[in-house]
């Protein structure tokens, strides 16, 4: 009997398995996973030696491999940055029950960990001090998962109080009134502040006991 011409299984095609069963419900499993690709749980392993968390990780790949800046493509770090986190809430609020799976390991694949090298050149070049850089990396990086998180939290997040002199309650029916996407409209008036307020730790210390306002 000849060989088969292609892979009968991927890691790419695992990963995006795996993918869709978190779509679906929060999670996955291993022998779930084989069993939606109709394959054993040791053709799996033979992927991914590293289980399941070595899947999760994958899945990370392919999220930052649909649209995440690799280059710095200019000098201008605040619009690297700004291209840097649309990109990556654009792949991630897509998939917002990926986002806790994530958030619970360390980031290892290499193609993200080149995105975010890439963000932490951006800013070391700009001016941020070393002790600074990461802060700024994580402060971005907070705001984009959460984001996501939101994009896929239900259309009422908050129950609106009937009582008229309430200010979440008038808050809220007045952005139910906007046809626009409250998650994505909140994440640019998120970023616009997160990028105003990073600026002001360039080439400076940041005094933790200073007033809001100054560095």
């Amino acid at each position: 009997m000849p060989r088969p011409s292609a892979p009968l299984l991927s890691r790419e095609q695992i990963a995006a398995s795996a993918l869709a069963l978190i779509d679906e419900s929060g999670t996955f499993t291993l022998p779930g996973l084989a069993r939606d690709l109709g394959v054993s749980a040791s053709s799996i392993y033979h992927h991914f030696p590293g289980g399941r968390e070595a899947i999760v990780e994958a899945i990370r790949g392919l999220l930052a491999g649909e649209n995440l800046p690799l280059e710095p493509g200019g000098n201008d770090w605040r619009a690297f940055a700004d291209r840097w986190a649309r990109a990556y809430r654009a792949s991630f609020a897509r998939h917002p029950k990926v986002v806790p799976l994530l958030t619970a390991q360390t980031v290892s694949d290499p193609l993200t960990l080149t995105a975010y090298e890439t963000l932490a050149q951006v800013l070391r070049t700009a001016g941020f001090r070393d002790e600074n850089l990461l802060h700024a990396v994580t402060i971005l990086d907070c705001l984009v998962l959460g984001s996501a998180l939101d994009a896929g939290a239900p259309l009422d997040v908050w129950a609106a109080s009937p009582d008229p002199s309430s200010a979440l309650g008038t808050a809220i029916r007045a952005t139910q009134a906007d046809p626009g996407d409250r998650s994505q409209r909140s994440f640019e008036i998120g970023l616009r502040i997160v990028l105003t307020g990073l600026g002001e730790l360039i080439n400076r210390p940041f005094d933790p006991t200073s007033p809001p306002g100054s560095v």
